[in-house]
């Protein structure tokens, strides 16, 4: 047993508790300074694995989590020639990403709400909602490698924080868009572009250092080749941090490092009992269907997804054996629990959901699969936009060609 360690972690664990309940954050601050100085991200990764493993709720420790931050993020230490001083690493670009974001905030939308200048503040906002594309990458690629290596805590909150972000930049634009009044919600304006400013600092000096203590060479790469799945925003023309850069640094480190990164190979017919194909034929099948698969096998980890050219959610081979539960923002992990476990005792076997987003309609079915004699495999998860077919009428059949 690491003492020292245990000691170290209790310590952190009770300035964060103190925060929780109510001290002042400077006297807070003076004390951690004191006694620690500084700390490795997986101290902090650990204290926050504490807390919720004592039955704290990540709700908690989310309206926490910019206060600690504050404590903590100027004492983390990084790693000596760390992969985010390295132009094209992926560690470099998310960086300079959270560069361009706060330049955006401060050279558009601060000068738009100063001059109450609606349409200039609406054309802003909504090239700062690109912002969860930002989010995005970090949620379906750094996430999942972190709790790779037991990593869970941090990221559970980050995300719910990140949600928070999502829904007030949303709220503002509604708000201005009805009003026509950057001025008259500048102090929700102000909290929200705090909370945005507030998440750079966390990214910049806490997930980073994080990412950079544990991924290995093949995991940045990975994370590299899954990024472009889901886009790039703000870096554009920051030198190092620009998709091109990001593309080059992948297409230069491919195949240098000690394990193979997956790549999609051939191999031997697969036969079903109602027919074969090979393993090429199989994946360009499911990838063609206009409907997204993902399989949850009876462990809870998701085993595969299609890989369709326009999907509807995200999804990256990071994932492959991540836990379900880590796939869903805590507000809705409930709903996702009680399903599979209404599944797995046989009290449903399927359920549906449906979204309206922009011009979309996006319907969403589970389906738990079981074998001939009715023990659960899994569930399989459907998506798609039938927003298409929702006006049909009459008949359409191959006769009336």
């Amino acid at each position: 047993m690491n003492t020292e360690f245990d000691h170290k972690k209790a310590e952190l664990k009770s300035l964060i508790e103190r925060l929780h309940d109510g001290e002042d954050t400077e006297l807070v601050k003076a004390d951690f300074k004191a006694k620690f100085g500084e700390i490795q991200s997986s101290e902090l990764s650990a204290v926050e694995d504490a807390l919720i493993a004592d039955g704290m709720p990540v709700e908690e420790i989310t309206r926490l989590c910019s206060i600690h931050a504050d404590v903590f993020a100027d004492n983390i230490l990084s790693q000596p020639n760390a992969p985010s001083e390295r132009p094209g690493h992926p560690a470099f670009v998310f960086k300079a990403e959270n560069q361009g974001l706060t330049e955006h905030i401060e050279k558009k939308v601060k000068p738009a709400v100063e001059a109450d200048d609606t349409v200039a503040f609406l054309d802003a906002l909504k090239t700062l909602q690109k912002v969860h594309t930002h989010y995005q990458r970090k949620e379906n690629i750094f996430f999942p490698l972190l709790e790779k290596h037991g990593v869970y805590g941090p990221p559970k909150v980050m995300w719910n924080v990140d949600d928070e972000i999502r829904e007030e930049l949303k709220s503002l634009y509604e708000k201005v868009q009805y009003d026509g009044s950057p001025k008259r919600h500048e102090k929700d304006i102000e909290i929200a572009l705090a909370n945005v400013l507030s998440m750079v600092t966390k990214e910049n000096n806490i997930l980073i250092p994080m990412l950079e203590e544990h991924l290995s060479h093949d995991e940045w790469l990975l994370a590299a080749n899954e990024s472009a799945e889901i886009g790039y925003v703000f870096s554009g023309g920051i030198e190092g941090g620009s998709p091109s850069d990001a593309i080059d640094w992948a297409r230069r480190h491919a195949g240098s490092g000690s394990e193979p990164v997956p790549q999609k190979t051939t191999s031997s017919e697969i036969t079903l009992p109602s027919g074969h194909f090979t393993k090429e034929t199989l994946t360009a099948m499911l990838n063609a269907l206009p409907i997204d698969l993902t399989f949850v096998g009876a462990d809870d980890k998701v085993a595969f997804f299609s890989e369709t050219k326009d999907r509807i959610f995200p999804r990256t081979r990071t994932i492959i054996g991540r836990e379900v539960a880590n796939c869903h923002p805590q507000k809705s992990l409930h709903v996702v629990e009680t399903l599979i476990n209404q599944f797995k005792s046989g009290e449903k076997d399927s359920e549906t959901f449906w979204i309206q987003q922009g011009g979309a309609f996006i319907l969403i079915r589970y389906f738990a699969v079981r074998d001939e004699n009715g023990k659960y495999l899994g569930v399989v998860e459907t998506t798609e936009n039938i927003a298409p077919f929702r006006a049909l009428e009459g008949n359409k059949t191959l006769m009336d060609e």
